[in-house]
């Protein structure tokens, strides 16, 4: 058997987003394969390439005993249809040589039907096996074993280090590690923002201001699609569709904020053309996993998004004993009012002016105008804008189309001029009787200038009022 050259491409699982850290790792892990039929090793490549493991090689006994020995490995799969000599050889040499060095974790691959020799070899510190042949359609069999036996290794080696190192070394380990943990409920960059290392410098009332993008999404009638699940199935929807939606986020510089349960508020400290670039990719993300839903028998879910850009404030609240992270700002709020509209307008993405206009000329994204609408509970408009990246083919088309017919009727509709506007908003709904936000305005008109007949006097200032939140 020939060895295989070394897959240097991080490849993805279908529908499968490692976090940030665990890709890390995994793109990192450098797994040695020593033996076994061709089959076994074509299919243990693409299990472990589809789980995004970067680094999978194949060697034999004599090359193996090289790389183990220089530790120049993060995992051997030892098949046990090699002779005995050969994986007693590897096993000896993958055990640490002092209290300085880890072993290197051996998972040994045999039959079902070699429980003697699997036995064997686990007295010789293999440390766990799987059965061949490998199957296919079950990647978790093997991918989860090796995943945590990578785990195993790293939390082995970060021991070794806490009790060789110097006592100063020995807390920073600590708090290292203890960081990482926190990480995952206060995001680094939080931290960052108000100037602290670890979220044991964070103290009561440290705050920081900041022009940040503000994402809001939500599911549309999640409390109808959440009632006819048990919680044990609302944990698990969340959890799955959270899993393929957030990692999105990360990858084009934003950061959770928070859940509020099904909905996602991230920040986008670098540019507010990162937030609507991972909202587009956001909404088309969720194309493939709401077919991956309709396969399993399960009602696809619809997310409506708001994107904002403005002054905020980071900082802590609370009291000494019980104190949280949080963002406070009326541009939280307003993202949030704009994610509220996308169900008024029929939508999915809408933005506000201050995102539009920080975009570069050559942008690409699919805009328009929507004009001034004033949000319940707000004395101030804000000017909106529709993004249909999203949209099919041709709803983009006819919504191109007809750009330069909608923009007039919105300046109509703002100056006043209700029955030329409604005219303008008929022509788009009648070139494209599936655009809502025309059908919407057509006939907002039409009730605008019966109320100025019926109640004269009456002030118009172009702002579409909204009365839901």
């Amino acid at each position: 058997m020939h060895p295989v050259p070394v897959c240097k491409a991080m490849v993805k699982a279908p529908g499968e987003t490692p976090a940030a850290g665990q890709a890390r790792e995994v793109e990192s892990a450098r797994i040695l394969r020593v033996g076994g039929s061709d089959a076994d090793v074509r299919t243990l490549e693409t299990l472990l390439r589809g789980a995004g493991y970067a680094d999978v090689r194949t060697a034999s006994p004599a090359e193996a005993l090289d790389l183990v020995a220089s530790r120049d490995t993060d995992l051997l799969l030892l098949d046990l249809t090699l002779p005995s000599n050969d994986v007693f050889a590897l096993l000896k040499a993958a055990q640490p040589r002092s209290g300085k060095s880890s072993r290197v974790p051996v998972i040994v691959t045999a039959p079902a039907n070699g429980v003697e020799r699997i036995q064997a070899c686990l007295q010789r510190g293999a440390e766990d096996y799987i059965v061949t042949p490998f199957d296919p359609d079950n990647a978790l069999i093997v991918t989860r074993r090796i995943e945590l036996c990578l785990h195993r290794k790293q939390l082995r080696e970060f021991t070794i280090r806490l009790r060789t190192a110097k006592p100063d070394a020995k807390e920073t380990a600590v708090i290292e590690l203890y960081s990482n943990a926190s990480s995952k409920f206060v995001p680094k960059e939080f931290l960052h923002h108000l100037g602290r290392q670890t979220i044991a410098d964070v103290r009561l009332g440290d705050h920081v201001a900041s022009k940040m993008a503000v994402f809001f999404s939500d599911i549309r009638d999640f409390t109808s699609l959440s009632e006819g699940m048990t919680p044990q199935d609302n944990f698990s929807f969340l959890n799955s569709y959270l899993k393929h939606a957030t990692p999105i986020i990360r990858t084009n510089h934003g950061f959770i904020d928070k859940y509020i349960g099904d909905a996602i508020m991230a920040l986008f400290p670098r540019e507010p053309q990162d937030a609507l670039k991972a909202a587009v990719e956001f909404q088309r993300a969720l194309v493939g996993y709401n077919q991956g839903r309709k396969a399993a028998g399960y009602v696809p879910v619809h997310v409506g998004i708001g994107l904002h850009y403005g002054e905020l404030i980071l900082g802590t609240i609370g009291e000494e004993e019980r104190m949280q992270t949080t963002v406070i700002a009326d541009a939280v709020n307003v993202a949030s009012r704009i994610e509220g509209m996308t169900k008024f307008f029929g939508v999915s993405l809408l933005v506000s002016k201050p995102i539009v206009d920080s975009l570069p000329g050559d942008h690409g994204f699919h805009l328009r105008h929507l004009g001034a609408v004033k949000a319940k509970g707000k004395t101030r408009s804000v000017e909106i804008y529709e993004c249909f990246d999203n949209d099919s083919i041709e709803q983009r088309q006819l919504k191109q189309q007809s750009l330069s017919v909608f923009a007039k009727a919105v300046d109509e509709y703002r100056a006043g001029r209700l029955l030329s506007a409604q005219r303008s908003f008929l022509r788009v709904a009648e070139m494209n009787p599936l655009d809502r936000v025309a059908a919407h305005y057509r006939d907002r008109c039409m009730l605008a200038v019966k109320e100025s007949l019926t109640t004269p006097g009456i002030e118009w200032d172009g702002a579409e009022r909204i009365e839901i939140k």
